[in-house]
C-alpha cells in the first residue's frame, strides 16, 4: 500500500516534463523457500473453537492483501533503473471481519522483505517493472508460522501524454510464485489447518490494467507533485484450495483499485533532501455473491473478499549517490478481511 522516483535534485517541471527527479519510494502491494514454504508450528493447545475458526479462516484474505503498485505516470528514460528493498511489519490482535466489523483474533504477525524494480526501455513508450516478496513470514502466536517466497508481479508501462500532465497505461501480471498450500510437516489436522491459513501466495494468475496520471509543480519555496491511478484487477481460479478450509476452488472476484498521492518538500538547502508524502488508496470488490456465496468463496479460494480504503503517511530522504531511505505507515479506515492494525514500512532504494 506508490509512485514517483528518487535520485538527484528536484527541478521545477516544464510543461513538457513535469517529473520530480526524485520522490517517495514505490510501495509494491501494493505478494518458498522457493516453491514450498516451511511451516514450523508450535504445539497447538487447542486449535480453535467454531467462532475463532471463522476469524482464523478470514486471515486467508488478509495474508493475500493485494498491494496497489506504483502510479507509473512518469516513464523512465531508456537504460535508467530504480530498485528498492523494503521491510514491512504488521502486528495485529484484531481483524476487520467479512462484514467490516472489528473482531478479536489470536495475535498475528507479518514480516515481509519486498523488492521493486523498474527499467526504461524505449523513450516514453516502454518501461518494465518487477515486484514481489523475496521473503514472507506469517505467525499466529502460540499456533504456528509459515515462511516462504511470496507472489511476484511483472508489468509493462507506456506513456500516453507528456503535457499538460503525465498519463500512462500499464498492464501487470501476477505470478503464483508463492505457496497457497504450505505443508505443515505433520499428520495432525489441527497443525495443518494453521499452515493452510498462513499461505505465502494466492495460487492464481491475475491481470491488473491501470491508468495513471501525474503532475509536478513548484510554488514559491516548495515543490509538489500529485499522482493517481485507477485500475481493474482480473482475478482467476487458484490452482489449489486446501481441503481443511474449503475444498472446491472458485474464481477470486475481480476488484477495482484506486490511489491518490501527493508529495511536498521545502526547496531550501538542507530541507530539499526530504519529501513528505500522503496518500489514500483502496481496493473494492466488483461483484457481490451475497452472504452465502461470500462464505463459500472464502473457503474455496484464497484472497477473495478483501476490500479496504487506507490512508498513508511517509517521509523519504535523499542520502546521495542515488540512494534514498524512507519510513512510512498505512492503515485502513474501512476494510473487510484485513488486519485492524497499521502496516509499517522501511525502504532503501537506489537509482541511476
Amino acid at each position: 500500500m506508490t509512485v514517483p522516483f528518487f535520485g538527484g535534485a528536484f527541478r521545477r517541471p516544464s510543461p513538457h516534463r513535469a517529473k520530480p527527479e526524485w520522490g517517495p519510494p514505490p510501495h509494491t502491494r501494493p505478494q518458498g523457500q522457493l516453491r514450498t514454504s516451511a511451516c514450523r508450528p508450535s504445539t497447538p493447545r487447542r486449535l480453535l473453537a467454531s467462532g475463532a475458526a471463522q476469524v482464523l479462516l478470514a486471515l486467508l484474505a488478509v495474508l493475500l492483501l493485494p498491494e496497489v503498485g506504483e502510479a507509473q505516470a512518469w516513464i523512465r528514460d531508456p537504460g535508467h533503473t530504480y530498485a528498492q528493498l523494503s521491510y514491512r511489519l504488521i502486528r495485529a490482535d484484531k481483524l476487520y471481519s467479512p462484514s467490516g466489523d472489528v473482531v478479536d483474533i489470536r495475535p498475528y504477525r507479518q514480516h515481509a522483505l519486498g523488492f521493486y524494480g523498474e527499467v526504461g526501455v524505449v523513450d516514453r513508450w516502454l518501461m518494465v517493472n518487477l515486484s514481489g516478496d523475496l521473503l514472507r513470514r506469517q505467525v499466529l502466536v502460540d499456533q504456528g508460522a509459515t515462511t516462504g517466497l511470496g507472489d511476484f508481479r511483472v508489468g509493462v508501462w507506456s506513456g500516453l501524454l507528456e503535457a499538460p500532465f503525465r498519463l500512462a497505461l500499464g498492464v501487470e501480471v501476477g505470478l503464483p510464485t508463492g505457496d497457497p498450500t504450505p505443508d505443515a510437516g505433520s499428520n495432525d489436522p489441527a497443525v495443518q489447518t494453521v499452515a493452510d491459513v498462513l499461505p505465502t501466495g494466492d495460487g492464481e494468475v491475475d491481470v491488473h490494467v491501470r491508468l495513471a496520471a501525474g503532475h509536478g509543480f513548484g510554488y514559491r519555496r516548495t515543490q509538489q507533485y500529485v499522482t493517481g491511478d485507477v485500475g481493474y484487477w482480473v482475478r482467476t481460479t487458484p490452482r489449489d484450495a486446501p481441503a481443511s478450509i474449503g475444498g472446491d476452488a472458485a474464481d477470486i472476484r475481480d476488484q477495482i483499485s484506486f490511489r491518490l498521492e501527493t508529495g511536498w518538500k521545502i526547496d531550501r538547502p538542507g530541507f530539499d533532501r526530504f519529501w513528505l508524502v500522503t496518500r489514500v488508496a483502496g481496493i473494492l470488490i466488483v461483484q457481490d455473491r451475497g452472504a452465502d456465496g461470500a462464505s463459500v468463496a472464502r473457503f474455496a479460494g484464497l484472497g477473495d473478499g478483501v476490500e479496504y480504503v487506507s490512508f498513508g503517511l511517509e517521509l523519504a530522504a535523499h542520502l546521495g549517490a542515488g540512494v534514498n531511505l524512507s519510513f512510512g505507515m498505512d492503515g485502513a479506515f474501512y476494510a473487510q478481511n484485513v488486519p485492524a492494525a497499521p502496516q509499517w514500512k522501511l525502504g532503501l532504494s537506489w537509482e541511476r
